[in-house]
């Protein structure tokens, strides 16, 4: 029998996460949401308690307080000494009557001594992100003072979440003045028409559920030159929307929520465009000036098929484009030799569609029917279709067209699995409900067959696939031979695999007539009783 050395069991008990770099152990901190799990980490040793005070990221969310007992789980939370509170909270805190309001009491209290304990050491702020989302009318006052000490202290990311009813928060006019922040987020926060805006490092904007209108953007893209990332989402009040003159500018995105008569963009850098509108919208794109976009993304319920195809002419490298909900296209044509992915999701009245895309590998359909007159995509690797229709002529018929191509079929129902190694002599059954995916990668169906057996538990798979297929070993490791080991995958998990709740499977193997080499292989499934109910995810879902 082995000696086990001192040696050995220092080696054991080594703490090895502590010994790596400093930002490393900073990012492993960022991954923590819960905050009071955070602020643990600083008592587990001296080297973390400096990782701690040295953490130059501050979240404060104020979800995490209206959690049934919220309350009673920051009970330990005290005003700090006199000498350490901030001039607001001694102002502000007694004359606002929290005692009849705890929870509001203790966030404040949990913010102030956050920033209290830890801000006087830090010569910088990387990142500050505030979550308001009750009472926001009494917390401004405090939301000031906060988001004023972290652009003092040279805030680089600066996240405002402000909730309110019919009202927007207003932030202090320093933080438009800031010459660090690279990053701004504002989440129903007020931008005033005449707000000085000297933003001259910022590289990332985003708004949302605000109120702008076209000098507010106007101004932005005039005092930020450098933004490379800018995002308008659900935002009231702008019709005409108008950017040029951004020169670094690379991705843009636009939400509708108010009547958006049109967007124009002349940014010769654009790579990637997402325009998501509402159902009635009837907004004009102008991206001529957008010749070097290579990720398209349209949510557009008014546009016709002769406005496609003179949109996309611009568009020479264009490399993805989805479409999505595109209500109005009854005949398009997509030609392409720099087109990688495809997407075509509920656009309903599609008819027909020619693709001519030989570099593409990727391709995603959804709707009624395959409205597919021809496609020539000859590098294609994937393909993924959600249909409504019981033409199974049609589907057959599509699906043949890849065989001896190299791919593996992927069918799926709640109730079963079927997997096809081999497309020939394939005869598909009543499908309606079924996922179908087409790879060529071997791993990609035992991904897809892992999410599945986890969402929804089916009763039976039927393998069509070669006895020495590697599909096969995969089978006979994760399904078969787990009666004779218990699975210990998930025991420092407190929400087990599916494997945890396979209680056994039956095997019968089937010669095929068709294809002698491809017997089909049959596996009925035995899951527990106590397994948590699967199939909470609706068949529409998981291929989106």
């Amino acid at each position: 029998m082995m000696e086990i050395t001192n040696t050995d069991e220092r080696a054991v008990n080594a703490d090895r996460i502590s010994e790596l770099p400093e930002h490393i152990l900073h990012h492993i901190l960022c991954l923590l949401r819960w905050p009071a799990d955070l602020a643990r980490t600083s008592i587990l040793s001296k080297k973390w308690k400096v990782i701690w005070e040295s953490f130059t990221s501050f979240d404060f969310d104020q979800r995490h307080f209206q959690c049934v007992n919220a309350a009673d789980k920051w009970d330990h939370l005290q005003p700090l000494p006199v000498e350490k509170q901030s001039s607001i909270f001694k102002q502000a805190f007694e004359s606002l009557g929290f005692v009849e309001l705890p929870l509001i009491h203790k966030f404040i209290l949990f913010v102030e001594n956050t920033l209290g304990t830890r801000l006087d050491q830090l010569p910088s702020i990387q990142k500050f992100r505030l979550h308001v989302v009750f009472s926001v009318h009494l917390l401004a006052p405090f939301m000031n003072h906060w988001i004023s000490v972290a652009t003092d202290k040279n805030v680089n990311e600066l996240d405002i979440h402000a909730k309110m009813d019919g009202k927007f928060y207003a932030l202090p006019e320093l933080v438009f003045a800031s010459k660090t922040i690279t990053s701004l987020k504002l989440n129903g926060c007020e931008v005033g028409d005449s707000t000085a805006i000297k933003l001259q490092n910022l590289r990332e904007l985003s708004m949302k559920a605000m109120r702008i209108n076209e000098n507010i953007v106007h101004n932005f893209v005039q005092a930020c030159p450098l933004i490379e990332d800018m995002r308008l989402i659900n935002c009231y009040g702008l019709k005409f929307l108008h950017v040029s003159s951004l020169p670094k500018l690379n991705k843009f995105e636009v939400h509708e929520r108010s009547s958006l008569r049109s967007v124009k963009l002349e940014v010769p850098n654009l790579e990637t465009f997402w325009f998501h509108g509402k159902k009635s919208s009837r907004c004009k794109l102008i991206l001529a000036g957008c010749g070097n976009l290579k990720n398209l993304t349209l949510k557009h319920s008014h546009m016709a098929d002769k406005s496609f195809h003179e949109l996309v002419s611009h568009f020479p490298l264009l490399e993805k484009l989805f479409l999505l909900e595109c209500r109005t296209l009854h005949r398009i044509t997509i030609l392409s030799d720099k087109l990688k992915t495809l997407s075509l999701v509920r656009c309903h009245k599609l008819k027909e569609a020619n693709i001519d895309a030989p570099n593409l590998l990727s391709f995603e359909y959804t709707g009624a029917e395959l409205p597919f007159s021809s496609m020539n995509a000859s590098r294609l690797q994937e393909v993924k279709l959600h249909l409504k229709s019981q033409k199974q002529k049609s589907v057959q018929k599509f699906i043949e067209g890849f065989d001896g191509k190299g791919f593996k079929l992927f069918l799926a129902s709640k109730q079963g699995v079927n997997i096809y190694e081999e497309l020939r002599g394939l005869h598909l059954s009543y499908f309606g409900a079924y996922k179908i995916q087409l790879t060529k990668s071997a791993r990609m169906v035992e991904n897809l067959l892992n999410s599945h057996l986890r969402d929804f538990h089916p009763k039976t798979l039927i393998l069509k696939t070669s006895l020495t297929s590697d599909l096969l070993v995969f089978i006979q490791e994760k399904i078969l031979n787990k009666e004779k080991t218990p699975p210990s995958c998930c025991k420092y998990y407190s929400k087990k695999c599916w494997r945890h709740y396979l209680e056994g499977a039956k095997m019968s193997l089937f010669p095929d007539a068709s294809s002698a080499e491809y017997p089909n292989t049959i596996l009925e499934l035995k899951w527990s009783e106590a397994a948590p109910l699967p199939g909470c995810r609706d068949m529409k879902d998981i291929n989106e």
